[in-house]
């Protein structure tokens, strides 16, 4: 993922449109936000990054969702309970319908896992839900047995597991299962053409704008006395980072920070400005920003030259350069994520260090590289630190910035990114979210790969294997700080900062 938290980003979205002035009524109470880049997809088994994500929240939903305190609450299923450690019951909202009027049946939400775990979907959420029976075969591609997800009549449905699931309600809140109609194909967009969510998609014009008007079937999220939510949404297309500002104080845009970082200039503008500062919304993200470094890729396929890179980065240099939102970062894991370790020291920034380790691996003369990131004002201002700080021990980059889709099909294909931008945010409050999403071996693949820098470490992957089996918490706390210690000595990835989240909204808002 890229940029704030995906989950963040959503929450914030919807709380904005929830908040909407109730005075204004017109035809004119559409809220607008700008992305430069048009969404990767927003077919939920497929989309998986900030904005996708972000515009999924408005059309689907999924059988339970999150609260504002990342508690698990109702979302298409109205109640459930646990049927021992391994099978759930679930019964969907009375009244629950499509976008088209069709009323949403239990047979739909059995659809939904056939086609997410369909070899053929490609979903990159996919290994999510691996412990659903009958799962494995069907990810194989091999003859499957019957999916372990079942009709037991119109509004009832059972999930059946091979093995305890202890964040299985967390995974169910992913868009990755967002219910769809059975028999359900995609419009010229790769989109789903309907879902649940309380707005649906009217138009899509690539480069201009993708508009979603008010789902009539659909109950009004909750807002502050007095307001409601906006007749419609429009994300406009092609807004450049750099005149997000200027537009959102046109008036044009309703919000700016919601689907992506403010650029720092701007941000120091805004923190300043008498209108504007008490306005900021700030939160902690439950991210981490960090440098990918492609394991599989010489010079970097050796762990001598990984850890020289990671401490020849001035992690604190990069926070003051984004005007102190985030904290460097010793690991992967955020502080607001269970089982963080605050022990963890990490690899210590040593720029002689990693010159001995560059000689000791026959680089002593340095060598070349290209670093790739998304082409946006931040990450070319981070990407340009990095660069400084590797040439002063001999490692030469060239900085290659890329639209958002590209870099993201870009560094999860094998073999197309050595060293780049990295970014990945909280989908479920778990340690494993993170270590194991991001570096068991299992996540590596040879296109979509959720593991970017092809890690492969059998040590860690069966820690992480045990810590995702355990359903004792102390248990879990200490395997995966376990892993995580190995990770960052191994280092596939330098963790740079945990950031800090800021949105704006305007005075329509």
């Amino acid at each position: 993922m890229t940029t704030p938290s995906a989950r963040l980003a959503s929450l914030a979205l919807i709380a904005i449109l929830s908040g909407c002035d109730g005075a204004e009524r017109s035809s004119d109470a559409v809220f607008r936000v700008g992305l430069q880049d048009e969404p990767r997809s927003l077919d939920p088994a497929l989309g998986y990054d900030v904005a996708s994500w972000a515009l999924e929240h408005l059309m689907f939903e999924s059988l339970v969702g999150y609260g504002p305190r990342s508690e698990i609450v109702p979302a298409l299923a109205a109640s459930w309970e646990a049927r021992g450690d391994r099978s759930w019951v679930f019964h969907l909202r009375t009244g629950a319908r499509f976008h088209d009027g069709r009323p949403v049946r239990a047979s739909d939400v059995v659809a939904t896992f056939e086609r997410l775990l369909a070899p053929a979907t490609r979903s990159p959420g996919a290994s999510f839900y691996a412990a659903i029976a009958g799962a494995p075969e069907r990810l194989a591609g091999r003859p499957a047995p019957p999916l372990g997800v079942t009709a037991l009549d119109e509004a009832t449905v059972r999930i059946t597991l091979t093995r305890p699931v202890p964040v299985f309600l967390q995974l169910l809140a992913m868009p990755f299962t967002a219910v769809l109609p059975a028999g359900t194909g995609r419009d010229s967009h790769g989109t789903p053409p309907v879902g649940t969510g309380p707005f649906r998609l009217a138009a899509w014009e690539s480069g201009r704008r993708i508009a979603f008007e008010r789902h009539p079937h659909a109950p009004p999220p909750a807002g502050p006395p007095g307001s409601r939510p906006p007749r419609g949404v429009e994300v406009r297309l092609g807004v450049a980072e750099s005149m997000e500002v200027l537009r959102f104080e046109r008036g044009d845009l309703d919000v700016v920070g919601a689907l992506r970082g403010i650029p720092a200039a701007d941000f120091a503008f805004l923190a300043d400005h008498p209108d504007w500062r008490p306005r900021l919304h700030r939160a902690p993200d439950a991210a981490v920003h960090y440098v990918t470094i492609n394991t599989g890729v010489p010079p970097f396929d050796r762990r001598e030259v990984r850890r020289a890179v990671a401490m020849a980065i001035d992690k604190r240099r990069i926070v003051r350069l984004i005007n102190g939102r985030g904290e460097p970062a010793a690991g992967i894991l955020p502080p607001t994520v269970p089982g963080f370790d605050a022990s963890l020291r990490g690899l210590p920034h040593d720029p002689d260090r990693a010159r001995t380790l560059l000689a000791r691996a026959g680089l002593g003369g340095g060598f070349e590289a290209t670093y790739a990131c998304v082409a946006n004002d931040t990450q070319r201002k981070v990407a340009q630190a990095i660069q400084q700080d590797l040439a002063g021990v001999g490692i030469r980059l060239t900085i290659k910035p890329m639209a958002l889709p590209t870099y993201l099909q870009a560094k999860s294909t094998r073999g197309q990114v050595a060293i780049g931008s990295g970014n990945w945010s909280q989908d479920y409050p778990d340690p494993g979210n993170f270590l194991t999403t991001m570096f068991h071996g299992k996540n590596v693949h040879d296109t979509e790969s959720l593991n970017d820098s092809f890690y492969e470490n059998p040590v860690v992957d069966a820690l992480l294997d045990r810590a995702e089996a355990s359903v004792a918490p102390a248990d879990r706390a200490r395997l995966f700080r376990q892993a995580e210690a190995i990770i960052i000595e191994d280092a596939p990835a330098v963790p740079l900062y945990h950031p800090v989240k800021y949105h704006l909204p305007g005075r329509r808002v």
